[in-house]
């Protein structure tokens, strides 16, 4: 480090030299005794009560936000059912955007591409992800991502359906209204689709479907998880 150092400073001020010995693995950062950015004043710590459109979250500081609860946010009243499962906004950043999914036991939602990838934590319960035809069973503590527009589907067979955490980039401007829009807008697409025929539960499959075929695999219960689909 010291050679590295005396190189350094021969193109460079001593200060950059001292700088690249501190943080020699990656990007400076500065851990002073105040914030690092400059405000004419900073705010108090805030909690942002839910609305029909967004969950209770904390405001910490400037660009610095929490939702202390993610089962909570699941049953705040900004989460809408569909025929896909249910879902909710959580957090909007400069450009991310992280929302939920709840699938219900007996749902099926084949595979279909997305115009961007995501990356999917799932958080409880069990799942099927399907795609190019494969199958694999994704449990609590599980993380994946897919690309660009690359098909996939999910399939809910187990009794205890499962809750997924999603982080994608989002559109700009996107926020907590036009999420609600959209989910909305999506609602009642596929409440169309599904009175045309289209199939988002296990019980509108043919029996030797594949993706019954690998739910009696895996699932020694799901005849049960059949007859119980109420949606």
């Amino acid at each position: 480090m010291k050679i590295r150092c005396m190189l350094v400073a021969l193109l460079f001020s001593s200060a950059a030299c001292a700088q690249d010995h501190g943080h020699s693995h990656g990007q400076s950062h500065s851990h002073g005794d105040g914030p690092a950015h400059s405000h004419a004043a900073i705010e108090e710590k805030k909690v942002i009560p839910a609305t029909d459109v967004s969950p209770e979250y904390i405001r910490l500081a400037t660009n610095v936000e929490i939702v202390q609860n993610l089962e909570k946010a699941v049953q705040s009243r900004s989460s809408i059912l569909t025929h896909e499962g249910l879902f909710g906004p959580l957090l909007f950043a400069e450009r991310e955007r992280a929302f939920f999914i709840e699938l219900k036991p007996g749902m099926f939602l084949e595979e279909h591409p997305h115009d961007t990838g995501s990356v999917i934590y799932t958080v409880r319960g069990r799942w099927v992800l399907a795609s190019e035809g494969k199958r694999h069973v994704m449990e609590a503590g599980s993380l994946f991502r897919f690309g660009d527009n690359m098909p996939t589907g999910w399939e809910a067979p187990f009794g205890e359906g499962a809750l997924l955490l999603i982080v994608k980039t989002k559109q700009e401007g996107e926020n907590y209204e036009t999420f609600n829009r959209g989910i909305r807008s999506m609602q009642a697409a596929v409440d169309v689709e599904r009175q045309a025929g289209t199939a988002f539960y296990f019980d509108a499959l043919k029996p030797d479907h594949p993706a019954i075929v690998f739910a009696r695999s895996v699932n020694p219960d799901f005849d049960s998880v059949l007859a119980n689909i109420k949606y």
